[in-house]
C-alpha cells in the first residue's frame, strides 16, 4: 500500500477533505436561505484564493524548478497534474453538451461525441508507448529544445517553438474564454470583467512558481475537476434512479429514451416542423444565391410590416423584433449573407441531430463516420503531440515514472468522460420527456429559467405555430450547457457552484500550461538559445516570467472579442499540434535517418496543408472569396479533421526530405 508521507499527499487530501466540507457547509446556508449568487460567489473566491496562495508558496526563480519543476515529481501526482492540464474547458464544459445535442454518433454529417472520447483518451495510450520515456530521458525543457537537441539545428527549433506557440495560442484563448464564461456566471460580473479576475488567480499561480507551483496547483485543481463532476453524477443519478451510480443509472435510463425517441421521430407535429424549416433552408438557399435581389424584396416586405405595426399601435418591442431582421439590420451584403448562412446551419441542425443515441453502424455507413473516424485520427495524434502535454514528461524523475504517470491520468480522464457521458443520457431523458410536447405557456420552471439567464442556455422557436414544443423546435447551447445541470434535474443551486468550481479549475489549470509553455518558447527558444545563449539563470526565468504576464494579457484581450465555439477551435489545435509534432515527433525519435531537413520539411508541410484547410472552410473566407462548402472540403472532411490530410502529407515529405538530402550528401 502506499505509504502517505510526503506533504504533496497531504496537501491532495486535505484539499479533497476542505472540498467536501465546504460543500457541505453550503448545501446547509442554501437549505438556510442564503442567497444563490452569495453561495456561487463564495465558490469563484475560495478557488482563486486558494490556486494564488499554493502559487505564492511554491514561487521560484530557479531555472529547473521554474521549467520543468525539479525533475523530481512522482507519478500519481504528475498523472493528476498532466489530468488537470488536459481537461480543459472544453472537455469539462462542452462535452456534456455535445454529447446530449449530437449523440454519440452525429447526425450522419458530422461527428458525434463518441469521437471525442475515444479521440481524447487513445491519445494518451499513443504517449504512453511511444513518447513519454522518450522525452524523459532528454532531460530537455522544452519541446523545441528537444527538437533542437536532436537535429542539432537553430532553424528546427525556432519553427518548432512557433509551431508550439501557434497551437498553444489558438488553445489558451478557448480556455480564457471559458474562464470568462464561468466567473462571470459565478460572481454576477460582465463577461469581461470575469476574464480578467479569474485571469489573477492564473497569474499568480504560474508567474511567480512556474512549473513548480502550476504542478501543486493542478493536483488541488485534479481534485476539485474529479470531485466535482462524479459528486453531481452521484446527485443527478440519485435524483432520477434512487442510488448514486451514475452510469447505472444512465443505463437504466436508455430504454426509456429511445422508446420516447421513436415516438417523437414519428410523431405528425414534430414533422409539421421539420417541413416548415425544410422551406426555411430552400428559402435561404434561394437568398444566398442571389443576395442582391433578396435582400431588396426583404427590405420592401420588412418596411410594409413596421408601418402596419405603427399604425396599429403595436408595441415598441414588436417593431423592434420586425426592424431585427438581417436584410433591414445589415448595409453590408456579406455581412447578410453570414447572417443567413449562420440562420441556415441553426436550422439544419435543428432537424439533423439526432433524437436518441443511435446505437453504432445500425444505420449504415455515411459521410458521418468518415468524419468521425477523422475527427478520432486527429485527437488521438493531437494528444500525443501537444506541446503543454508533452513537457508534464520532463517533470518525473526516470522514465518508468513518466509512463506510469500517463496511466494514472488515463484513468482519471476516464472517470471524468465517464460520468459526463452518463449525465448527459440523463439529461437527455428530461429534455425529452419534461420539455417536448410541454405548451409554450406551461414551460417546465427549468426551461423558463434557462431561457431567462444572463448567459442563455436556451431557446425555444416554435416553427409550426402550434404552441408545442417539438423536438426541433429546442436548441440548447452546448458550450456551457452542463452549468444548468442542477436547474434542469431539480437538485441543490449548490452543486451549480461546485460544478462552475470544477469548470473553473478545468480551465485554470490548462491555462497555466498553456501559458508556461509559450512564455517558455518564447524566452527559451526564440532568444535565448539564440541571441544570448550563455545568459544567467535569473534572467531567463524573469524574462519567461514577463512574457508570460504579456501573453496572458493579450490572450485575455482576444477572448474578451468572444470568438466561435469553444469545441471548433480546441479541435483545430488538435490538428494543428498533430500534423506540426507528431511527424516530426515519430521519425526523429524511431528513425536514426531521420535529419533537419526532414525535420523541417516535416514540420512545415504538415502545418502549411493543416493550416490551408481550415482556413479555406471558414465560413468567413469562403463569403469573402465566394467559395463553396462543396468545392473546398476534401473527401467532406469537416475542417476539424484537417490533420488528416497533414499528418500523412509531413511523414511523406519527412522521409522524402531526409532521404534526399543524404542522397545529395553522399
Amino acid at each position: 500500500m502506499m505509504r502517505l508521507k510526503s506533504w504533496p499527499w497531504r496537501l491532495l487530501l486535505l484539499s479533497f477533505a476542505g472540498l467536501v466540507v465546504l460543500t457541505l457547509l453550503l448545501l446547509l446556508a442554501d437549505f438556510a436561505g442564503v442567497p444563490k449568487g452569495v453561495v456561487n460567489g463564495f465558490f469563484l473566491v475560495v478557488s482563486i484564493i486558494g490556486y494564488a496562495v499554493i502559487g505564492m508558496f511554491c514561487r521560484t526563480t530557479t531555472p529547473e524548478e521554474y521549467f520543468v519543476a525539479g525533475r523530481r515529481i512522482s507519478a500519481p501526482l504528475n498523472g493528476m497534474a498532466t489530468a488537470a492540464d488536459w481537461i480543459s474547458a472544453a472537455s469539462f464544459i462542452g462535452l456534456t453538451g455535445l454529447l446530449l445535442s449530437d449523440g454519440f454518433v452525429g447526425d450522419g454529417q458530422h461527428p458525434g461525441g463518441l469521437a471525442y472520447l475515444l479521440g481524447w483518451t487513445g491519445g494518451f495510450c499513443l504517449l504512453g508507448f511511444l513518447f513519454a520515456a522518450k522525452l524523459n530521458l532528454s532531460q530537455s525543457i522544452t519541446i523545441p529544445d528537444f527538437l533542437g537537441r536532436r537535429f542539432d539545428s537553430a532553424a528546427v527549433r525556432w519553427f518548432a517553438a512557433w509551431g508550439a506557440i501557434l497551437c498553444s495560442s489558438i488553445y489558451l484563448v478557448a480556455q480564457i474564454y471559458g474562464i470568462g464564461l464561468v466567473a462571470s456566471m459565478l460572481s454576477g460580473l460582465t463577461f469581461e470583467l470575469g476574464v480578467f479576475l479569474a485571469l489573477g488567480g492564473v497569474l499568480l499561480c504560474s508567474f511567480l512558481g512556474g512549473m513548480r507551483a502550476v504542478t501543486w496547483t493542478q493536483g488541488v485543481q485534479c481534485v476539485v475537476i474529479v470531485v466535482s463532476m462524479v459528486v453531481l453524477g452521484m446527485a443527478v443519478s440519485f435524483k432520477t434512479q434512487g442510488h448514486p451510480f451514475v452510469t447505472i443509472a444512465a443505463a437504466q435510463s436508455l430504454p426509456e429514451i429511445q422508446q420516447r425517441a421513436k415516438q417523437i421521430e414519428t410523431d405528425p407535429a414534430e414533422l409539421s416542423t421539420r417541413d416548415v424549416i425544410s422551406l426555411r433552408m430552400s428559402n435561404l438557399d434561394v437568398k444566398i444565391a442571389e443576395p442582391t435581389y433578396a435582400r431588396e424584396v426583404e427590405r420592401q416586405a420588412v418596411a410594409r410590416q413596421v408601418a402596419r405595426a405603427k399604425a396599429e399601435g403595436a408595441s415598441l418591442r414588436e417593431i423592434q423584433k420586425l426592424e431585427a431582421n438581417p436584410a433591414w439590420r445589415e448595409t453590408s451584403v456579406d455581412r447578410l449573407v453570414g447572417a443567413w448562412q449562420a440562420e441556415r446551419e441553426v436550422l439544419a441542425e435543428a432537424i439533423y441531430r439526432p433524437v436518441g443515441f443511435q446505437v453504432p453502424l445500425l444505420n449504415g455507413w455515411n459521410q458521418g463516420w468518415f468524419n468521425s473516424l477523422g475527427l478520432v485520427f486527429c485527437l488521438m495524434l493531437g494528444t500525443a503531440a501537444l506541446p503543454h502535454i508533452l513537457v508534464r514528461s520532463y517533470t518525473t524523475s526516470t522514465p518508468a515514472e513518466a509512463q506510469r504517470s500517463v496511466v494514472w491520468a488515463l484513468g482519471i480522464i476516464v472517470v471524468v468522460y465517464l460520468c459526463a457521458s452518463a449525465l448527459a443520457v440523463l439529461l437527455k431523458s428530461f429534455v425529452l420527456t419534461e420539455l417536448v410536447g410541454s405548451h409554450l405557456d406551461q414551460l417546465p420552471d427549468w426551461a423558463d429559467r434557462l431561457k431567462l439567464r444572463k448567459l442563455a442556455l436556451l431557446s425555444i422557436q416554435d416553427y409550426n405555430q402550434d404552441g408545442i414544443v417539438q423536438f426541433a423546435d429546442i436548441r440548447l447551447f452546448n458550450d456551457y450547457l452542463v452549468l444548468g445541470v442542477p436547474e434542469i434535474t431539480h437538485i441543490s443551486s449548490v452543486f451549480t457552484g461546485l460544478l462552475a468550481a470544477g469548470a473553473l479549475a478545468a480551465a485554470l489549470s490548462t491555462a497555466d500550461g498553456l501559458l508556461l509553455t509559450i512564455s517558455n518558447a518564447l524566452a527559451q527558444d526564440l532568444y535565448f538559445q539564440t541571441a544570448e545563449p550563455n545568459a544567467p539563470p535569473l534572467r531567463r526565468v524573469m524574462l519567461s516570467k514577463i512574457l508570460l504576464m504579456v501573453v496572458a494579457l493579450m490572450a485575455a484581450w482576444f477572448a474578451t472579442n468572444r470568438p466561435v465555439s469553444i469545441l471548433f477551435w480546441v479541435t483545430c489545435a488538435f490538428s494543428l499540434a498533430a500534423a506540426t509534432f507528431f511527424p516530426v515527433l515519430l521519425l526523429g525519435i524511431y528513425w536514426r535517418g531521420m535529419n533537419r531537413v526532414g525535420a523541417l520539411m516535416a514540420m512545415v508541410s504538415g502545418l502549411v496543408v493543416t493550416l490551408y484547410y481550415i482556413a479555406v472552410n471558414h465560413p468567413w473566407l469562403q463569403m469573402r472569396f465566394q467559395l463553396q462548402a462543396a468545392d473546398t472540403l476534401w473527401f467532406g472532411l469537416d475542417p476539424v479533421c484537417a490533420g488528416v490530410f497533414g499528418v500523412p502529407v509531413g511523414l511523406l515529405l519527412g522521409v522524402a526530405g531526409s532521404k534526399l538530402s543524404n542522397t545529395l550528401k553522399n
